[in-house]
């Protein structure tokens, strides 16, 4: 059962639009273009394993922040000390992204291909429910562009792992479409970490 703190924001369709029971997918014209990550060859793990998830993952590109946040855009946001425990990476790895009050933080463009369709992230949230932390994720393919919108709210002060996050599915007949992911502090000022930003390469929600 999805936790009651965490919940999906939806959007008006204003072309044509996809639900399921607590999501609304906005897809309209697409206006912009950008330098993109290609799609290429993955190289996956089962880091999840202990979580009862025991499909494939590849990390977003800098999603892990060991060697800086290459390629993010960070706005009161800044890599410092202090890893998620499990280290599903490396047992070596040390290193999160902080998130301060009024923080933003995006990943750069990247591509999608067929059955890459839903992330996971490690979050550590400031122990106060009227701090959130909410997730948007940017889709363009063609001339449609989709947002997918998630919120975490903050009464919690541990490392916790998300659940698993949908990517909108709006691929026109490349097969491919360009995501960024956002995650931005709102609601009572509070301070975030999130660590290994992972994406399933696998159609399995």
């Amino acid at each position: 059962m999805r936790s009651p703190l965490n919940r999906w924001i939806g959007k008006l369709a204003v072309a044509s639009f996809v639900t399921s029971a607590a999501l609304a997918v906005l897809v309209a014209p697409a206006a912009e273009a950008a330098t993109v990550v290609p799609c290429t060859t993955r190289s996956t793990i089962t880091p999840f394993k202990s979580w009862n998830d025991t499909n494939a993952y590849f990390t977003a590109p800098g999603g892990s922040f060991e060697g800086g946040a290459t390629g993010w855009t960070l706005g009161n946001a800044s890599v410092v000390s202090g890893n998620e425990p499990w280290k599903i990476l490396a047992g070596t790895d040390a290193t999160s992204l902080k998130i301060s009050g009024g923080g933003t933080a995006s990943t750069q463009p990247m591509c999608i291909a067929t059955s890459e369709d839903s992330m996971r992230v490690f979050y550590k949230a400031p122990g106060d429910s009227g701090s959130r932390l909410k997730i948007t994720i940017h889709v363009t393919s063609g001339v449609n562009v989709a947002d997918n919108n998630y919120e975490i709210w903050g009464g919690t002060s541990s490392w916790t792992l998300s659940e698993r996050i949908m990517l909108p599915d709006i691929r026109d007949a490349s097969g491919k479409q360009t995501v960024t992911i956002s995650f931005a502090q709102t609601g009572t000022a509070g301070i975030w970490q999130i660590d290994d930003l992972e994406i399933d390469p696998w159609r399995s929600l």
